[in-house]
């Protein structure tokens, strides 16, 4: 019994070091979320936002744009890439030491419409309902700085839906807090690497190329301006993000991003 035990630890021991000498790659970071809180007919939004993971190193940033065409109907679209985005970790064994370096690109373009409805007497609250559809490409590059330094790449073309109802409260005509839900189904295609099925396996990398990821992603956005500046605004959201299904994938599973929000044409009409 105290040999199985000693077995077992020495196996949960040599597990922990084994994953503390490999550096993830993550397949999945997810997007900031367009979410327009529009309240009218004619309402604008452009909004420029930066994000970072709360653990890791993946930036990114994101410019979007949305029209409400009618009281009740939207358009959207966003452009998503990643700003300096990698993860480092070295490693000792004797007289030798290595540097391994993880880096991340990722880009996508997306195209959305949505439904916004009132629901309570003062107009405070509203229902908005958003979809789309996004395509890009999904670039991981890592390199090993040793004596005998290697690289290798996973690249691979994506493609998402999503949809994402939420809640927005105006409590003021400045600041608005909106809780939303957003799904995301997404499939990487085209795939290109130099990782042998070994290494794949190991980064958890074979899933993608196999099915597709579903993800379920609660947030928080609030933005606030001024009454000298009513066109103006600074917005902030922070996002969870967690798989389902029985995936084996790694992914970034939160981030926390700031931005401006501008609505150009209520800054015309105010002119």
């Amino acid at each position: 019994m105290k040999s199985q035990l000693h077995l077992f630890a020495a196996a949960v021991l040599l597990s922990l070091l084994l994953s503390s000498c490999t550096l993830f790659r993550f397949a999945y970071s997810p997007t900031i979320q367009q979410i327009p809180a529009f309240k009218e007919k004619n309402e604008s939004r452009v909004v420029a936002s930066v994000a970072s993971t709360l653990v890791g190193t993946e930036n990114s940033y994101s410019l979007q744009g949305a029209y409400a065409v009618s009281d009740h109907f939207a358009l959207t679209a966003a452009w998503n890439g990643s700003l300096r985005s990698q993860d480092e970790l070295t490693t000792s064994s004797g007289n030798n030491t290595n540097t391994e370096v993880v880096k991340y690109n990722r880009s996508s373009a997306e195209f959305g419409a949505g439904i916004f409805y009132p629901i309570s007497k003062d107009k405070q609250v509203f229902f908005e309902l958003y979809g789309g559809y996004g395509f890009g490409t999904n670039d991981i590059t890592d390199n090993i700085i040793s004596n005998s330094g290697s690289t290798g790449f996973h690249n691979s073309k994506t493609n998402r839906f999503y949809f994402q109802p939420s809640i927005s409260f105006h409590p003021g005509n400045n600041f608005t807090i909106t809780p939303a839900l957003r799904f995301t189904s997404i499939g990487y295609t085209g795939i290109k690497t130099n990782y042998d099925n070994n290494e794949l396996e190991s980064y958890q990398l074979l899933d993608i190329a196999r099915k597709r990821l579903l993800f379920v992603e609660p947030a928080l956005m609030t933005s606030f301006g001024f009454e000298s500046a009513p066109w103006f605004r600074i917005q902030a959201q922070i996002n969870g993000s967690m798989l389902t299904g029985s995936s084996n994938t790694n992914y970034r599973s939160n981030y926390f991003s700031v931005g401006f929000q501008f609505d150009p044409v209520k800054a015309i009409k105010k002119k």
